[in-house]
């Protein structure tokens, strides 16, 4: 390898690692912002009793229940992310800009996060509409990566066979579908909906399994 040749590996080693560092660090301030959303209750502390602040309590649940599903989220969003990173070692502006694309629904989630738990309310669709048009763009937006690094024409990545190519294309849309079935579900009865997100761990777990013997292969 001559040097002008080894120059330009190495610079393309430094473009991907500046990639990495700066998409880690919106990760990090998207799942920060996810509990500094979740404000304390002004109290008078005159009047205070445990069994106040046990309703205080009860009445913020919404709020932590959001906090866990988005910090859940956005942490599978980000293993995802290293996923596809572990694989790529090309760089073009089709992948700086599919990434920033990515990174887009993952800046936005803390607020369609504090929408959904401010205002939740079975009779309201439109925060949980918000919240999953959020999750479905990242899920695309996820799926459109591996799609690109996939394609051979692209030159992204050398080592990135078909069948774990399929296996994160098909993982990378099942969060979306997930909460796009809760959502059309809370028209039937939106207090079920919204505890559908729930099953996620489980069914990727189901999902790893079916394509196991394939990944093996």
């Amino acid at each position: 390898m001559d040097k002008y040749s080894e120059y330009n590996k190495d610079k393309e080693k430094f473009q991907l690692e500046r990639i990495a560092l700066f998409s880690d660090a919106v990760f990090a301030i998207a799942i920060t912002l996810l509990i500094i959303e979740i404000k304390i209750p002004e109290i008078h502390h005159d009047t205070i009793s445990d069994k106040e602040l046990w309703n205080v309590i009860i009445q913020m649940l919404p709020k932590f229940i959001g906090f866990f599903i988005s910090f859940f989220v956005i942490g599978l969003y980000w293993l995802a992310h290293h996923r596809i990173f572990n694989y790529v070692t090309g760089i073009n502006n089709k992948l700086l800009w599919g990434n920033l694309l990515f990174l887009l629904p993952i800046v936005i989630m803390p607020f369609s996060t504090a929408f959904l738990s401010e205002f939740y309310d079975p009779s309201l669709k439109l925060p949980l509409a918000v919240y999953t048009v959020t999750i479905c763009m990242a899920g695309f937006l996820n799926f459109r990566l591996w799609w690109m690094i996939g394609n051979v024409k692209n030159n992204l990545s050398q080592h990135l066979d078909k069948a774990h190519l399929r296996y994160n294309m098909v993982r990378s849309l099942t969060i979306p579908v997930i909460f796009l079935c809760a959502f059309l579900l809370s028209f039937v009865n939106a207090r079920i909906a919204y505890f559908i997100p729930l099953t996620t761990p489980f069914l990727i777990f189901i999902l790893r399994k079916y394509y196991e013997k394939s990944l093996r292969g």
